[in-house]
């Protein structure tokens, strides 16, 4: 069954960007084992990426190859015109259960939440997300682009693992507790 998973990184106090969308934050935590930290494993279980456009706007900024190319992708933006510059990418122009659920019948995998945190939120309140992977990174920004703006609903999930990294990265594995409400 397709599930609908949240695998991003964000700094000890919350925040996945600085204010200007940087993220050279990320690489700035000595790494010497080239460590990962569950990347390959987790992106060989998904077919399907969704992200807003901001986020797709900043990827397409680094200067690299589409990292996604195995992958359908979908954008979201409420810009009906929106053109898509990389190859098997859609527009999302709702972000509605009724938009998600053919994407979801779709996907012979899963589907990966890319971000931005708006988009996050916003599966959040409609109770989308299956499993989140959180990549604590062990830096405090102190301000910068949160991992859920907006207020998003109280929602409860589980702790399905912990993995912790010679890096000091911290992997939070939860999963969400369908039917129950907190």
């Amino acid at each position: 069954m397709t599930k609908i998973k949240l695998f991003i990184a964000t700094s000890i106090d919350g925040y996945i960007a600085r204010e200007d969308g940087a993220l050279d934050w990320l690489y700035a935590i000595p790494n010497p084992g080239q460590t990962d930290h569950g990347y390959a494993d987790f992106y060989k279980e998904i077919d399907t990426v969704i992200m807003g456009r901001t986020t797709y706007e900043e990827i397409l900024g680094f200067g690299v190859e589409w990292p996604y190319p195995d992958c359908q992708t979908y954008v979201v933006t409420s810009d009906e015109f929106y053109e898509v510059k990389t190859p098997n990418t859609s527009v999302l122009n709702r972000l509605k259960k009724k938009t998600i659920e053919p994407v979801k019948g779709k996907s012979k995998s899963n589907i990966w939440v890319v971000g931005g945190g708006k988009i996050i939120t916003a599966f959040l309140n409609l109770g989308l997300i299956d499993e989140m992977l959180l990549s604590i990174i062990p830096t405090i920004l102190g301000r910068g682009i949160p991992l859920f703006p907006d207020a998003p609903k109280e929602t409860l999930f589980e702790l399905e693992n912990a993995e912790t990294f010679e890096t000091g990265v911290v992997n939070l594995i939860y999963r969400g507790k369908p039917n129950q409400k907190p």
